[in-house]
């Protein structure tokens, strides 16, 4: 098992992933975070969120340990994995990081570069490792991040918009109103046109949501330099996780490790891309192509 490193861990090349929410970026950062060199922020520290907890980030050297780490089964409570951890993410930043607006340079002030720095720095320190890995949805935060963290590598993991929107109607805490769950400032009057058009259907609203965030996340990438962002295809991904996961590789400048290898053959990943084409009927069908069909084009999904 690996030794502490320095009180102060030097922060190299953060990666940090982002998508739209029900995007396949839990999946993809749990299959990522495999690889022997990352830290990361935990179910431990999401629940935990108090900095005098971040010790606690140790627990992840349990799937280090010969003959027992890997065979924990991941939905084992006590396993360590990683997680977006929006408790910490609240706790840390009082908010400020949560908040459903947009956020870029000027908002990461000296308070927010402490913050996240402290926090990274100290999980890579309990942890072991040398790089950090960490995700969020939503609102990108590319700006803001960059002006914390100048040689981080970004992740925009995209999903075609009509998985994205099937999946919406699915989760409990989603009710496709907008007084529940429209959380992105004020809509585009077209887009509330079309809903409005549609008789307010939620399939329609999940699928502005999703052409909203994949515009500010196409309109924000445009401010990174290109050797510092990837993109990765959901459907690619899970068509082959471990030749997606070289690529990733490659484009982190993560050493080749047969331990992460060997880890992403024993994950099995849940393909739902197509789940949409059985879930929903012809008129949701219809209407949610009205809305997002040349947005489909536009950003390489097939119609």
């Amino acid at each position: 098992m690996p030794s502490l490193p320095a009180k102060d861990p030097k922060i190299d090349r953060p990666i940090l992933c982002f998508g739209t929410g029900r995007g396949g970026t839990t999946v993809f950062l749990r299959v990522l975070s495999e690889h022997p060199d990352l830290a990361w922020f935990s179910n431990y520290t999401h629940r935990f969120h108090h900095k005098l907890f971040f010790p606690l980030a140790f627990m992840s050297r349990m799937k280090d340990l010969p003959g027992i780490g890997e065979g924990m089964p991941y939905d084992w409570k006590i396993r360590p994995k990683p997680r977006e951890a929006n408790k910490l993410y609240r706790a840390m930043t009082g908010g400020a990081f949560t908040q459903p607006k947009p956020l870029g340079a000027k908002d990461a002030n000296d308070k927010q570069k402490a913050i996240w720095r402290n926090a990274i720095k100290s999980h890579l320190r309990w942890h072991g490792k040398p790089r950090f890995v960490n995700k969020h949805t939503g609102f990108p935060r590319c700006e803001f991040f960059l002006e914390i963290l100048p040689d981080a590598r970004f992740i925009h993991v995209k999903r075609d918009g009509r998985a994205v929107a099937n999946s919406l109607l699915n989760v409990p805490w989603w009710d496709g109103t907008i007084e529940n769950s429209w959380w992105w400032g004020d809509m585009d009057p077209e887009f509330l046109r079309e809903f409005n058009d549609s008789g307010q259907q939620p399939v329609v609203l999940g699928g502005i949501v999703w052409k909203t965030l994949m515009r500010h996340n196409e309109n924000e990438l445009t401010t990174v330099d290109p050797g510092q962002k990837f993109e990765v295809n959901y459907t690619d991904f899970v068509a082959d996780p471990l030749g997606m996961m070289e690529r990733v590789r490659e484009y982190c400048e993560l050493p080749k490790s047969d331990t992460f290898d060997r880890r992403i053959k024993k994950i099995r990943i849940h393909n739902a891309d197509d789940k949409w084409k059985r879930d929903l009927d012809e008129d949701q069908k219809r209407l949610l192509m009205k809305t997002i069909g040349p947005d489909l084009e536009h950003f390489g999904f097939q119609r």
